[in-house]
Formats: C-alpha cells, structure tokens, sequence
C-alpha cells in the first residue's frame, strides 16, 4: 500500500509540474486561443444577453427545454438549422462568470492528476508478470496518454472542428506528461 501511495503522489506531481511548466513557461500554450481586437465589444454583447454559465453553440437549435430525450420539434429544428447554415461560419462559446483562477482549481487538479495515476498504478500492478522491462512499463503508462489523446483531442479535431493550435498543446501536454511519469513509474516498479 505504500508503494501505491508514494507512486501516485509522486507520478501526480510529475504531471502537475509539468502542466505549470507548460502553461505558465514554456511555449506550448502561447497560441492555445486566439486573440482578437474585437474582444471589448464581444464581451459587452455577451455580458449584456444574460448568459449562464456554460458552452454554447452558434448556430444551435433550442435545447433548453428538452429532457433526456430529443424530440421530433428539436430534430425538425437541427435539421433545418443545420440546413440554414450549411457553409457559413460558426463558433463554439465557453461563458464563465469570474475571470481568474481560484486556489480550489489548483487542489482539484491535483487530486485529478492523482486519480489518473492512481490508475495507471493499478494497471502496472496487475500486469507486473508481463511488464519485465523498463521500456515495457514506459510503454504501458504512455498507452494511456496515446488512448486520452485518440479517444478526445482528436475526436474533438475530427467531430467538433476543434483548431489544431488549440489541440496541439493538448496532445504535447499528454504525451509529455504520462512520458514523464511513465518513466518515474517504469523506474519505481523496477524488479526488486
């Protein structure tokens, strides 16, 4: 259990380091969004519609009274929304009510990060019989980084038109992260 403990700490570490690093020094987020002299102007429009909190679609049908299942109405209106626009610019919205970062950020992403390793421990663990090399064990801990970069990033390129200046730091942070705890994971659990 403590080889577990001090494992999962030490490889949460590892990746929120890293992520301070990223974001805060190097250039790997220096164009993550884009900046546009039009943002004053934006922004009082969007603080004058009474916005909540959240992410929003532009163009989108009106979804704000359905319940877990979609209707005809809602389908007959995305059908002809999505007809409408068919070749015109779109966007993708994210409306926050407090700019700025709170310490509660900083201590959930910890336990976050601390959870995901958590997970790649208990991997290596029940696979320890088979992972008899360093590299192997390397390799196991960046399968998960390759897996959360091919089932999201590259889902939201492919699905949501997401921009590759936007998804590139993501893909870089990914790898750069399980790769580094990876390598403190594959060392820790080296054959006794």
């Amino acid at each position: 259990m403590k080889k577990f403990i001090i494992s999962s700490i030490v490889g949460a570490l590892i990746i929120l380091i890293w992520s301070a690093l990223s974001w805060m020094i190097l250039p790997v987020h220096t164009h993550y969004m884009y900046y546009t002299p039009k943002q004053d102007t934006i922004m009082k429009v969007l603080n004058s519609s009474s916005l909540e909190k959240g992410l929003y679609a532009l163009p989108s049908a009106d979804n704000r009274n359905l319940g877990m299942m979609k209707d005809g109405k809602y389908f007959k209106e995305m059908d002809d929304m999505n007809r409408q626009n068919i070749g015109k610019p779109f966007a993708m919205l994210i409306y926050g009510m407090n700019y700025g970062m709170s310490p509660s950020q900083y201590i959930y992403g910890f336990i976050v990060d601390l959870l995901a390793v958590m997970c790649a421990v208990i991997l290596l663990v029940m696979s320890k019989d088979k992972l008899e090399t360093f590299f192997m064990r390397w390799w196991a801990v960046m399968i998960i980084g390759l897996i959360v970069v091919l089932n999201s990033y590259m889902l939201e390129w492919n699905w949501m038109q997401f921009p590759w200046h936007f998804i590139k730091g993501e893909i870089i942070d990914t790898f750069m992260e399980w790769g580094l705890c990876g390598i403190w994971l594959a060392w820790y659990f080296r054959k006794a």
